[in-house]
């Protein structure tokens, strides 16, 4: 029969190693600095190698305490994961999607209706957020994010491909035809700024796409939200990126004009994300097949 390591040990080491000091992990655990000592001195002899070295200021972690401590954190993470999704599973059942601004705005809100007729005693949580990263992120069911579709421990399945236009209003282009790429240059532009590393298409793009310099010039606007961004195309301020899906419908009832008939495509997109680490409910499975039927 396999040995076992208790796990009270394993929680002292992974103290110890976090804070580089017997007595802090002592302090946090509400334990005797000695009680901490011979607890990481015990699954030293059952491990039959040493995890620290000892020093005046604190204790470093040797190669095999360094492997113990990567383990035992990806093990804590997968606790904590089931504890999360055992305490949804004991509340009222609710379904919480995480989305950025931009697609919970002009593609998820006009059909939030159909969601709530499909699951009619399920409380709808939307969260948004303007970050990639789901480390930052409050606990969700499902998320609907853009991306390369990598995000660590979890599942993505590629809803939308990135697809972009250049758009404006009909007020701002008035009487005039459909410009080339070239007339697109000379018109005030409306950037949507992207954290580093670029995550999405910009200006320079599909500039370089149509084998035009990049342009930039004082006069133009710049926004870091993609709501404000197409609030001031719709106010006829400028020329804008347009993603599809996002600006399919303003497209359709013409408040919104495509300046081009071929867009610009990549293989980032909007992407269904769900933690590897939870169960998906009844409700996130249903609220899954309601996106891939509407698609």
């Amino acid at each position: 029969m396999r040995a076992q390591l208790p796990l009270r040990r394993l929680a002292v080491f992974e103290a110890a190693a976090r804070h580089g000091r017997f007595v802090a992990a002592a302090r946090e655990l509400a334990m005797s600095q000695a009680a901490v000592s011979q607890q990481v001195a015990t699954l030293e002899v059952e491990l039959g190698a040493a995890l620290f070295t000892r020093g005046h200021r604190g204790v470093a972690l040797t190669p095999a305490g360094e492997l113990l401590h990567r383990a035992v954190q990806e093990g804590l993470r997968t606790l904590e994961s089931g504890v999360t999704a055992a305490r949804r599973l004991a509340k009222k059942r609710s379904l919480q999607i995480l989305t950025d601004y931009g697609f919970a705005g002009w593609w998820l809100m006009p059909r939030i209706g159909s969601l709530s007729e499909l699951i009619p005693d399920v409380e709808i949580r939307l969260i948004t957020t303007q970050s990639g990263n789901l480390a930052d992120e409050a606990e969700f069911d499902l998320a609907i994010l853009f991306g390369s579709g990598d995000w660590p421990r979890c599942r993505a399945q590629r809803l939308f491909q990135e697809e972009i236009y250049p758009v404006c209003s009909p007020a701002y282009l008035g009487d005039r035809p459909l410009p080339t790429a070239a007339e697109i240059s000379r018109m005030r532009l409306l950037h949507l700024r992207s954290p580093s590393p670029q995550r999405w298409f910009s200006w320079d793009d599909w500039f370089s796409a149509m084998q035009l310099p990049p342009v930039s010039r004082p006069r133009d606007l710049t926004f870091n939200n993609y709501q404000l961004m197409l609030q001031a195309v719709l106010q006829g301020q400028g020329v804008g990126i347009g993603w599809t899906p996002l600006i399919d419908a303003l497209v359709e009832s013409r408040a919104l004009l495509r300046l081009t008939a071929t867009p610009l495509v990549s293989e980032r997109g909007y992407f269904v994300v769900e933690s590897q680490a939870a169960a998906v409910s009844e409700p996130a499975q249903a609220f899954k097949r309601f996106l891939f039927q509407l698609r």
